[in-house]
């Protein structure tokens, strides 16, 4: 199991390097530094599933959970919600040295 962790954790970095080179890839064009949030990048993959995670979550689920919760998950920087949770992942799974015991 530690590996399946600690390999979704360095995708999960991978894909915040990505992220980071479009950003930057877009500064150089634009001139100025912004970070994309979740949400716009979603957005410009596939508008479509982004609504209808909207719609079945507020109409299936609670409004206040999209309103309150997932909304803004989607405000935030997503280099940041891809990056953190990598690091984390693939601190927390990474191979320990077996212990010596000494009976």
């Amino acid at each position: 199991m530690l590996i399946v962790g600690r390999l979704l954790g360095w995708i999960l970095v991978a894909i915040a390097l990505v992220l980071l080179g479009r950003d930057i890839m877009a500064m150089v064009k634009g001139g100025a530094f912004a970070i994309a949030p979740l949400g716009e990048i979603w957005y410009a993959i596939d508008r479509a599933s982004l609504n209808g995670l909207q719609a079945g979550v507020e109409r299936y689920v609670s409004v206040w959970l999209w309103e309150s919760v997932l909304a803004p998950i989607l405000q935030w920087p997503a280099i940041l919600v891809f990056f953190i949770p990598g690091v984390l992942l693939a601190i927390l799974c990474r191979s320990r040295p077996a212990r010596r015991r000494f009976d």
